[in-house]
């Protein structure tokens, strides 16, 4: 017998038998986009790009800025490997999203 709630099984009655449909199974609907969770994945990513480039674009204002040409100061390092590290987190959720929405695609379409 097969396990796949999709599939009619067959049923024993007295004569022939017939393929009764199993009806237990929802129809798959595809659920909302989550736009809130999208928007803060993709407003995280600006923040964290903003933290990379702001110590290069704001300019030299005081003691511990960075100064253009010069090597990289303690702030500096800090900026930039963690708009790094808040990067690639929201990227590899937003990639984790698209994924999973061409999953569903791939096994929920419809034929037109």
């Amino acid at each position: 017998m097969s396990t796949n709630p999709h599939r009619t099984h067959l049923a024993r009655v007295d004569g022939p038998t017939e393929p009764i449909p199993v009806v237990t199974a929802a129809v798959a609907r595809r659920a909302s986009t989550p736009t809130a969770a999208l928007l803060g994945l993709g407003s995280l990513a600006l923040a964290g790009a903003w933290l990379i480039a702001a110590p290069f674009l704001l300019g030299y204002h005081g003691l511990g800025d960075q100064r253009p040409g010069a090597a990289w100061t303690d702030s500096t390092r800090v900026d930039v490997s963690l708009g790094a590290a808040i990067l690639a987190v929201s990227v590899a959720a937003l990639l984790g999203y698209l994924a999973s929405a061409v999953t569903w695609l791939a096994r929920y379409r419809q034929a037109e």
